[in-house]
């Protein structure tokens, strides 16, 4: 485990590499400019972080690791991205990613010592770590939390909270769809909860789990165990991972581009390919005509993300109402980018009133024209 003392030293010996090299006369002019701003932006949110290396106590460590690994997640991505620059300068590109993100699955959130500890203006700020993940929650959640509510007929959503592995808490939601039969269909499952469950059966019974990408099935295993009846139906390839083998998980079915008989005919399947393992299946409830994604589109509100995090995430595009994925999911779908295309014009064809997604604002009306708008990326 890295110290963020040490981190702190990596910090700002990162962000002097990166204005180095950014003067280097050996690389692109845009690829010198990319890193001359990374190196900026590395500075700056050091400065601002409540460890041994920060000047103000405005960010905590958590938010810090946060916004490193978006940090390497964007030049990672550029440098899979940038196909027309020389491919010693894309490597070094993805090299300067891949290291930051290794530095920061290793590196502690938990300083001895900062500007704003022992009582300061960032600790009342804060508080403690569970206030403020309270907190980071009531700003990044839609309240209420793990209830469902109606979107549509037949069509409920449950939000709720998300801590990642850096300790962020980030907004997420479940799609609860009702099939002919009655029963429910989970897709994407959040966490779990007795109360929940009540809720959910008073609706219907709980028939159908769905784990619709590579990122989305961590809860399984607890709904799962409390509903044991259920059918479990997967994204292609996530059987495949070693997590997931590990995790204890059941995969009953693998989906495809048909739908399961199960479902009644009430919802068509979209598979929107891409590298690295990743499938989105993306579903069509028609009768509802209302368009059930997971990550493809990601529409945060500036309010409900950290001050400091805003203009990264407006760059990136993910805030509204662009709703486009970050840099390094778009870098990964468009490994197939001819398919991808071809599943992103399928799924505007739909012509859906209403888009849910896992992230931020959901479309509720407008739906196929702003799908359109945020999967230009795909399109144009």
């Amino acid at each position: 485990m890295i110290s963020t003392r040490v981190h702190g030293l990596i910090d700002y010996g990162m962000a002097a590499l990166l204005g180095g090299l950014s003067a280097s006369r050996a690389l692109p002019q845009p690829v010198g400019r990319l890193l001359g701003a990374a190196g900026a932006y590395h500075a700056a949110y050091a400065a601002l972080t409540d460890y041994e290396g920060g000047l103000t106590p405005a960010l905590s460590m958590r938010q810090h690791l946060a916004m490193d690994a978006l940090g390497g997640a964007a030049l990672l991505a550029a440098g899979l991205a940038m196909r027309r620059q020389p491919d010693g300068a894309r490597a070094l590109l993805v090299g300067l990613g891949v290291t930051e993100l290794l530095v920061t699955a290793f590196s502690s959130n938990a300083p001895r010592q900062g500007p704003g500890q022992g009582g300061g203006p960032a600790a009342r700020l804060l508080g403690p770590a569970h206030g403020h993940h309270a907190h980071a929650g009531h700003q990044v959640g839609y309240p209420p939390l793990d209830v469902p509510k109606p979107a549509a007929e037949g069509i409920f959503i449950v939000d709720s909270l998300l801590e990642n592995a850096l300790g962020a808490v980030l907004g997420t939601r479940m799609t609860v769809i009702r099939l002919p039969d009655g029963g429910l269909l989970l897709h994407s499952p959040t966490r779990y909860s007795i109360a929940l469950k009540s809720a959910l059966e008073r609706i219907g019974p709980v028939r159908h789990l769905v784990a619709p990408n590579i990122a989305h099935w961590t809860f399984l295993k607890d709904w799962q165990d409390a509903c044991p009846e259920a059918t479990t139906w997967a994204a292609p390839g996530l059987r495949r991972r070693g997590q997931v083998r590990r995790s204890g998980v059941r995969l009953d079915h693998d989906l495809g581009v048909q739908a399961p008989p199960e479902w009644a005919g009430a919802i068509e399947l979209v598979l929107v390919p891409g590298g690295a393992g990743f499938t989105e299946v993306a579903m069509f409830h028609r009768p509802s005509s209302t368009l059930v994604l997971t990550d493809v589109v990601i529409n945060l509100e500036a309010p409900k993300v950290p001050l400091p995090v805003r203009p990264l995430a407006w760059a990136f595009g993910v805030l509204a109402p662009d709703g486009m994925p970050p840099p390094y999911l778009r870098a990964v779908v468009r490994w197939r980018q001819a398919e991808a295309a071809r599943a992103a014009a399928e799924l505007v064809a739909l012509r859906p009133e209403r888009v849910i997604f896992a992230h931020g604002a959901w479309f509720e009306r407008d739906g196929a024209a702003r799908l359109r708008h945020s999967l230009r990326w795909l399109l144009d």
